[in-house]
């Protein structure tokens, strides 16, 4: 790839130079991503990426296709049952973008080397266990690179993101009423770690922040359980969530077990791994873009979590 962006390039990426700058856009064509899990999530983020022009995505699965993934992956056919969701997929994402290299890796995410992981720009993981989430998260943060999990099921969706240590620019617009000039702000923003934020006590938060997103508790408790199980929850384990709710919810610093109601865990044992065309549209529409966001290094990333209810289409950022 050259050093400078081509007059090529630079008519087809034309508004996001106008939007986000040229040196903005030389970041995000040098960035090399990966993007670990295939399901219809990882179609949503890897056509962002792709069509924004990034240098490289390699997708990482080991799973082959199955009838119950056509559901949610529009890059998947019939005639895919049976080959790797990595190498099933690659082709149609290259097709979006051929200035971009889509790199196939078929091999277990549980069996990769520790450096693997350090080499990436970005790394995003996609309806990853806990266990991977943990490691890979403190890997990056050992070499301070940005980090994101993110999911898609059932009804709910959500986006972590640790960026260790991460500085960007807000552009401050001139006012000539206020007689001051346009200038750039460099602002420095520091990330917890996913095991720091799950073991946040949430009773500092104002009751109007709780209220507003049961959905946190919901997948802190996910979390918390496939941290104990080392797996997720089933249809099995309905009883038990319910039952432990209150426990889980009391480390949480929450008292009051009605904060969060029964029918979301239902919802998660029974959906964990059932995916929703638009729920994984929306999750995946704002991932990439957070992860061009932090390329471009305009603007603050989303800190540190991002949930979506579909029952009701809202969606939440709270920094935990």
């Amino acid at each position: 790839m050259s050093a400078e962006i081509t007059k090529d390039e630079a008519a087809i990426y034309d508004r996001q130079i106008r939007l986000w700058g040229l040196d903005a856009q030389q970041r995000i064509r040098k960035a090399d991503i990966l993007v670990a899990g295939v399901r219809g999530l990882t179609d949503e983020v890897c056509k962002n990426l792709a069509l924004a022009g990034v240098a490289s995505i390699t997708l990482l699965d080991h799973e082959n296709v199955t009838e119950l993934d056509l559901g949610a992956q529009f890059f998947l056919t019939e005639k895919d049952i049976g080959r790797n969701k990595a190498e099933a997929s690659a082709p149609s994402i290259q097709n979006l973008n051929p200035r971009v290299k889509v790199i196939v890796d078929q091999e277990n995410i549980n069996e990769k080397t520790d450096e693997f992981f350090e080499s990436f720009t970005v790394v995003c993981l996609i309806h990853s266990s806990y266990d991977i989430m943990d490691r890979v998260d403190k890997l990056r943060r050992k070499v301070n690179k940005p980090f994101y999990a993110g999911d898609a099921f059932g009804w709910f969706g959500y986006i972590f993101c640790d960026l260790n240590e991460h500085t960007y620019i807000i552009e401050k617009k001139a006012d000539a009423e206020q007689k001051t000039k346009a200038e750039k702000i460099t602002v420095n923003e520091s990330y917890k770690s996913l095991t720091e934020s799950l073991d946040r006590n949430f009773s500092s938060l104002r009751l109007k922040q709780i209220k507003k997103t049961p959905l946190s508790f919901l997948i802190h408790i996910l979390l918390k359980f496939e941290k104990e199980n080392h797996r997720p929850p089933t249809k099995d384990d309905v009883e038990a969530l319910l039952f432990t709710k209150a426990t889980y919810l009391k480390g949480m610093g929450m008292n009051e077990p009605s904060i969060l109601d029964d029918s979301f865990l239902q919802n998660l044992s029974a959906l964990f791994d059932a995916e929703i065309s638009p729920i994984a549209a929306i999750v995946g529409g704002i991932l990439a873009q957070d992860i061009l966001r932090t390329l471009s290094a305009n603007e603050l990333p989303i800190k540190n979590w991002f949930y979506f209810n579909g029952l009701d289409g809202s969606g939440t950022v709270l920094d935990i």
